[in-house]
């Protein structure tokens, strides 16, 4: 049974997990606003709402790592993995859908910016990540297929989940790269997927039978290449963040002091028992 988490990879995809509620410090703007309230401070030029904000500022900047209860369930979680040596499988028909068509995307992303891209099978470890990134030609990017148009984030101005910026930021962390995008691709669904939703509705709606205009629209709400391939690519770019980075590993030592914890209560339970 392991013990010893103290040099415990985590896979680029849970880092979102374990950041879940935590404090990486000051953003740009606050680190500025608290520079310049602190030489008001100097010269004594601070109000007293200020200095309200200073201390506000001051204590966040000082703020110890902590696990979220978020982040604490998920480690429990992950931690029942390694010990009895069993993966959870998780099966959704949105995981199967991005699974089925990654290539697609990888073509429709090519054929829209006029270049080839190579799916990247070489994974990567540091001291802290374990991570095999999409591609990794002159940037990371990873791409994500939209379950339908519903999902796909075409007027999103940010990313629409954070757990995909800091499984960005990990990936450039392990591969020294410094710019990344994050792709959001909308292809057609396979036809088996398809046939899958068609009788999920047909079970809800009561039909033995689905009438033909309500197949119709299952198959066009879930098949797009009526539309420009322009508009089924929506891209994020994101930089490498130092200061997130340090973050994020001052925060992967706490999460593994706490599986190494779990492992310890455990060892507890099985030398009573002996």
């Amino acid at each position: 049974m392991r013990t010893d988490f103290t040099d415990y990879l985590f896979r680029c995809s849970q880092l979102g997990k374990i950041m879940t509620g935590a404090n990486s410090g000051l953003t740009v703007k606050q680190e500025e606003l608290f520079e310049g309230l602190k030489e008001k401070m100097k010269v004594g030029k601070i109000t007293d709402k200020q200095i309200i904000t200073y201390g506000q500022l001051l204590e966040k900047k000082n703020a110890k790592p902590t696990l979220s209860q978020t982040a604490k369930t998920y480690l429990n979680e992950l931690h029942k993995e390694v010990l009895f040596g069993r993966t959870k499988e998780i099966t959704n028909k949105f995981l199967s859908k991005g699974i089925q068509v990654e290539e697609q995307s990888i073509t429709l992303y090519s054929e829209v910016t006029n270049t080839l891209f190579i799916k990247n099978k070489e994974r990567f470890n540091n001291e802290f990540l374990t991570g095999e990134p999409d591609n990794i030609q002159g940037k990371v990017r990873d791409i994500k297929s939209s379950w339908d148009f519903s999902t796909f984030p075409i007027h999103d101005l940010t990313i629409p989940n954070k757990d995909y910026y800091w499984q960005l930021q990990g990936y450039m962390d392990l591969t020294g790269i410094n710019e990344a995008d994050l792709i959001y691709c909308l292809v057609d669904t396979p036809e088996t997927i398809v046939e899958d939703e068609k009788r999920r509705t047909s079970w809800k709606t009561g039909y033995l039978e689905l009438p033909k205009e309500l197949e119709d629209e299952i198959e066009r709400n879930m098949n797009y290449n009526d539309i420009p391939p322009e508009l089924r690519v929506k891209v994020f770019s994101i930089t490498k963040n130092e200061k997130d980075l340090e973050a994020l590993k001052g925060q992967i030592k706490i999460a593994r002091e706490y599986l190494t914890a779990l492992s310890l209560k455990v060892a507890d339970r099985l030398e009573l028992v002996a």
